[in-house]
């Protein structure tokens, strides 16, 4: 990743000047390039250079989270990456259909949860009194702020699939410059938007 920071001339020749691209760089999952080494910033910061709209998306397995303390510990991921990188962030659940129906359930009160009470519901597990109030006073930061939320992805529902979209584009305001087009008469076909994609392998 340092190699790929020393030539992002590379990558601006890679990525053209087309106008209306939507460029998804698929990047690597490891938390420290977003915590403690400078690049994914550096990154976005060229990108930003360029005039590029620049949108994170954190990707949180869903099947890690559907217990209260490893959904703090995704939370405080995400929101570390947040901080860091400080651009519109989008952040999601993902492989939501590869969950039983218990663990759906269970993991809807994650979508938008109410953090003092689930610090309520596990105090008893916490001995060390340090540990209990640090653990409410990040309970406290993510719910007072609302800093931190999350989208559910299931490949298999096209709807919700939409609206994970729709956060996207309304974050980067995808589309939002594009000129104006009256509606066309019911006998003609209706034009339907479509994303130039192009996926960067980082």
């Amino acid at each position: 990743m340092e190699y790929f920071a020393n030539n992002f001339d590379w990558l601006e020749e890679s990525l053209g000047h087309v106008e209306d691209d939507y460029i998804l760089f698929d990047c690597p999952g490891q938390i420290e390039l977003y915590t403690h080494l400078p690049v994914m910033r550096q990154l976005v910061e060229q990108l930003q250079q360029w005039e590029f709209r620049v949108c994170g998306v954190f990707l949180v397995d869903s099947q890690f989270m559907v217990e209260s303390f490893k959904f703090i510990s995704g939370v405080m991921a995400a929101l570390s990456a947040m901080v860091s990188l400080e651009i519109p962030q989008v952040n999601i659940m993902t492989k939501m259909d590869l969950l039983n129906p218990k663990a759906k359930k269970e993991i809807e009160k994650y979508l938008d949860p109410d953090m003092y009470s689930m610090m309520e519901d596990n105090s008893d597990t916490i001995s060390s009194a340090k540990f209990k109030k640090l653990t409410k006073a990040i309970c406290g930061l993510i719910d007072d702020y609302s800093m931190v939320r999350f989208l559910p992805f299931d490949r298999t529902d096209e709807e919700g699939i939409n609206i994970v979209l729709q956060h996207i584009d309304f974050s980067i305001q995808y589309g939002e410059d594009l000129e104006f087009k009256e509606p066309k008469d019911v006998e003609e076909e209706p034009a339907n938007l479509n994303y130039d994609e192009i996926f960067q392998g980082s």
